[in-house]
């Protein structure tokens, strides 16, 4: 029998092959419990193009840490306990519902309410006496972040979704080496897939010189490990009274460097006080996870942290070991509760249904809300998505800037000029459900102030949109956003 005849029934059984991987996989969709129009896209992908929807859902399509997720949890509870130990604590620092301190300070019945909210989906604990520093231009950042580690006593603990191998990403390896090299812990947890192309020439400095590093859910095989579930906080803790968080990564982008593009704006903090603890409770359980080694807590954590100053702040994490969505919640909440103001900036745009309701409700009912979106973007599908939203928020009374001398990437929210959420969530679908988390929620009045004195600057250099122009716009860019808007549920 000759190839031209053995061709076309090969390619034929290669096809119900791939139709019965793709029919197979229909009950893993329906288990999911997401939305019917995710569930109902990805059922016609796999029935349709079976091939391409059963590899795009293998890489996409899983949203639950489902295996590993039980061990999360299990050593997240070793790690909470051992903490409490260490620090001989009561019960209650672990796992109570009930806020802690809330009365120490004066704050609003909507902050009230979020802080109560937070502690009850990420069990950890809102503290007071935190000093907060808001860093906004990057060589300030990676300044300020370089001093820290610089005048480290005993260890540096450090996350990040995304390092880059350039300049500042080789600088900031170089600091690490040189706190290990003077005899201080250091230990760095990189996500598997955001630090994908961080070679072992970029990590062996720092091991040589006795530093740590680990991979988060390393990327051993898409079909294996998928896209997503990714841990996309940034956290970087310095024996742990000093602590940094928000949306910067480690980047020539930040310092204007990358052609093209201009300068990325972002926010991060700077934390002292008893705040650093939480974070450093963060880093601990992913480590945990990262590397099926928990680290014997007794001599990070202190039974008593300093004053440092007035701010009270609950840190705030979520992820796809978990079902509460805690994030999304504390977004929702925040702009459900405002009465005057809300000032949101984020760099990705695709809101559920219920935070899209809200916004709209929100700006009926007299809230002064303003967005700031990015006028471009490194994510096009992302882009042209968000940008499908538009015309409902607009007709609502939506006010809505797209920020234009760069790339903006601060992900934060100030509602009546009180509530402060700063950190690394974008407000889409991708960060509320499938990425690990952390916000950090602030009581503080001279940080509200700066993010919103922050927020104004960005407005200043952003382009209003206006509903009539918006609605004039070439029938292109509509059958972009329509076909992003599409396949949005599958982000």
């Amino acid at each position: 029998m000759t190839w031209h005849v053995l061709w076309p029934e090969a390619l034929r059984a290669l096809r119900l092959v791939f139709l019965v991987v793709g029919l197979a996989l229909i009950p893993l969709v329906l288990i999911r419990r997401k939305e019917p129009a995710s569930t109902m896209a990805w059922i016609l992908v796999l029935v349709f193009l079976p091939a391409a929807g059963a590899l795009l859902f293998l890489m996409f399509g899983r949203d639950r840490v489902r295996v590993p997720a039980k061990r999360k949890r299990e050593l997240d509870a070793i790690v909470s306990a051992q903490v409490a130990a260490s620090r001989d604590e009561t019960g209650d620092e672990a796992g109570s519902d009930r806020p802690s301190n809330l009365s120490m300070v004066a704050i609003s019945p909507l902050e009230e309410a979020l802080f109560r909210i937070g502690q009850r989906l990420s069990k950890l604990r809102a503290t007071d006496g935190n000093k907060v520093d808001v860093l906004v231009d990057g060589r300030t950042m990676y300044d300020t972040l370089g001093a820290a580690i610089d005048a480290a006593r005993h260890h540096v603990h450090a996350q990040y979704y995304l390092i880059r191998n350039d300049a500042t990403g080789r600088w900031f390896r170089d600091r690490l080496v040189a706190a290990a090299k003077r005899g201080v812990t250091v230990r760095l947890l990189v996500d598997g897939f955001g630090c994908f192309a961080l070679g072992a020439s970029w990590r062996r400095p720092l091991i040589k010189a006795g530093g740590s590093v680990a991979e988060f859910l390393p990327m051993r095989s898409a079909l294996l490990q998928p896209v997503n579930l990714r841990n996309h906080r940034k956290i970087v803790v310095v024996d742990g009274e000093t602590a940094f968080t928000g949306g910067f990564n480690v980047g020539d982008e930040y310092r204007g460097n990358m052609p093209g593009v201009g300068s990325w704006r972002d926010v991060h903090l700077r934390i002292e006080g008893p705040a650093a603890a939480e974070l450093q409770r963060v880093f601990f359980q992913d480590w945990a996870f990262a590397t099926n080694q928990p680290i014997d807590p007794r001599t990070y954590f202190q039974r008593e942290v300093p004053a440092r100053g007035t701010a009270k702040i609950a840190i705030v994490t979520s992820g796809p070991d978990t079902r509460t969505e805690a994030i999304h919640r504390m977004f929702f909440g925040a702009i459900v509760g405002a009465t005057r103001e809300i000032a949101l900036t984020t760099p990705y745009f695709v809101p559920t249904e219920s935070i899209t309701v809200a916004l709209e409700l929100a700006a009926m009912r007299g809230v002064d809300l303003k967005i700031v979106l990015p006028g471009r973007s490194n994510h096009s599908v992302t882009f042209h998505a968000g940008r499908s939203f538009y015309s409902d928020l607009l007709r609502a009374g939506v006010d809505i800037r797209e920020y234009e001398p760069g790339i903006v990437h601060a992900k934060t929210l100030v509602a009546d000029s009180q509530v402060a959420l700063v950190g690394s969530a974008n407000m889409d679908l991708r960060s509320f459900r499938l990425n690990f988390e952390v916000h950090a929620l602030v009581h503080d009045e001279t940080t509200a102030t700066r993010l919103r004195q922050t927020f104004d600057d960005d407005l200043a250099q952003s382009r209003r949109v206006e509903y009539s122009h918006w609605e004039a716009r070439a029938w292109s860019y509509r059958v972009k956003e329509g076909a992003s808007r599409l396949v949005s549920p599958l982000l």
